[in-house]
């Protein structure tokens, strides 16, 4: 299942989750409470067992998981912190939802360049290297803009020029 490998291998790894560290650092200029970074690295846990790629409804569900491994750890603050990294989750958006977003913004190239090989459904018709660069400049534009989409609309986007 590409959610799967995704989370062991790919765009939604523990590395991911330590790039969402460091943009909330960047962007608060402080280090989230320790049950903060115990979500940060649960935020996407969700994907587990999903075709989040083929399946719009499935990526829609991802933060499930997490919020109910957050609730049952930390309480509903860690629920409602979980919850909000997702727009399409229907609660309000968490401070974790800007940094994850950001998190994109910062992601080094060889990063995104083995994601691209890992996970080839992610770049559709282009090459590794067309794909790395135009999903660098989609992440370039959304954050600059101030837009903060999710990179799952951005892929939705990009596939349909």
């Amino acid at each position: 299942m590409q959610g799967t490998i995704s989370i062991l291998f790919g765009c939604h790894s523990p590395f991911h989750s330590v790039l969402v560290l460091i943009a909330w650092i960047k962007l608060y200029k402080e280090w989230p409470k320790f049950w903060q970074i115990i979500c940060i690295f649960l935020h996407d846990i969700g994907h587990i067992g999903l075709n989040y790629l083929d399946d719009y409804d499935q990526k829609k569900k991802h933060w499930i998981l997490g919020a109910k491994i957050g609730r049952f750890l930390f309480g509903d603050k860690a629920f409602y912190f979980l919850a909000g990294h997702d727009k399409t989750s229907g609660y309000e958006l968490s401070r974790l939802y800007k940094a994850d977003k950001y998190s994109w913004y910062i992601a080094p190239y060889w990063w995104l360049y083995k994601n691209a090989i890992v996970e080839p459904k992610l770049r559709k018709d282009k090459t590794i290297k067309e794909h790395v660069g135009y999903f660098m400049e989609q992440v370039k534009n959304n954050i600059e803009s101030g837009k903060y989409n999710s990179t799952h609309e951005l892929y939705l986007d990009g596939n349909n020029d």
